[in-house]
């Protein structure tokens, strides 16, 4: 079985992601990760050098590589589902789980973070919670496609083995 994670930047996918890998026995993707190794550049020079449009094609293209793989958990980019059907496939394939937050918890979060995330580092700490909310109206179409919906606040590990004996691994 294929598990996605979604969710905004700094909703804990790639923490928990780690958490439920390790203790279910499934293997890690970060598609960021994997993204970089496919360019052999970072995520800030692929923003940098073919912008967001390039950045997008090119995650749909390591995204489309994947949904052939089994037995995993991947932990998507925020806007992973919000472009060329990406949502779609990833529920056709396998069991999306949105890790949802409160714009005030994901600024919090992504305060001391700004810096490698090319969507927010030149805002202010002021400007960040607005573009936070814009961010999740604008994605909540595609976020509440996903199968599973769980709050951080109250995030643990049982949710996850909840997940899995209702769809195996």
């Amino acid at each position: 079985m294929r598990y996605f994670l979604i969710g905004f930047m700094g909703s804990g996918k790639s923490y928990w992601g780690k958490q439920w890998s390790a203790q279910f026995g499934l293997s890690l993707i970060e598609l960021d990760h994997e993204i970089e190794k496919t360019a052999g550049k970072s995520i800030a020079e692929i923003f940098e050098k073919q912008g967001e449009k390039g950045f997008r094609k090119l995650e749909r293209k390591v995204l489309q590589r994947f949904l052939k793989k089994d037995n995993y958990i991947m932990s998507c980019g925020g806007g992973t589902p919000c472009f060329f059907h990406n949502m779609k496939n990833m529920n056709r394939k396998g069991v999306t789980i949105y890790l949802k937050s409160s714009p005030e918890m994901l600024a919090a979060r992504l305060k001391e973070e700004k810096a490698n995330r090319p969507l927010i580092k030149d805002l202010t700490d002021d400007a960040l919670i607005s573009f936070i909310s814009d961010k999740l109206e604008e994605r909540k179409f595609y976020y509440s496609q996903s199968i599973y919906h769980l709050d951080t606040v109250f995030l643990q590990n049982d949710n996850f083995e909840r997940i899995l004996r209702r769809h195996g691994s």
